[in-house]
């Protein structure tokens, strides 16, 4: 539940560049089409997020009990 604090403004975030950059540089490209494309790069990238910020608590190595200097 802790990802879904950074999936969702992730989301939004990239949605409303999709719609920025879209309606910047292709002007020409239908409103309802622009909608499609964002919300595809907003689920897409949600996913991707998902994914990348997952918590590895259980592959962490363990603190070593003995010393770790070596005597010379």
């Amino acid at each position: 539940m802790k990802r879904f604090v950074l999936i969702i403004p992730i989301m939004i975030i990239v949605a409303f560049l999709a719609m920025w950059l879209i309606e910047k540089k292709y002007a020409e490209v239908p409103f309802d089409s622009r909608i499609l494309i964002s919300i595809g790069g907003s689920i897409f990238s949600g996913i991707i997020a998902y994914f990348l910020l997952r918590h590895d608590v259980h592959q962490v190595d363990p603190k070593p009990i003995g010393s770790n200097k070596k005597k010379r």
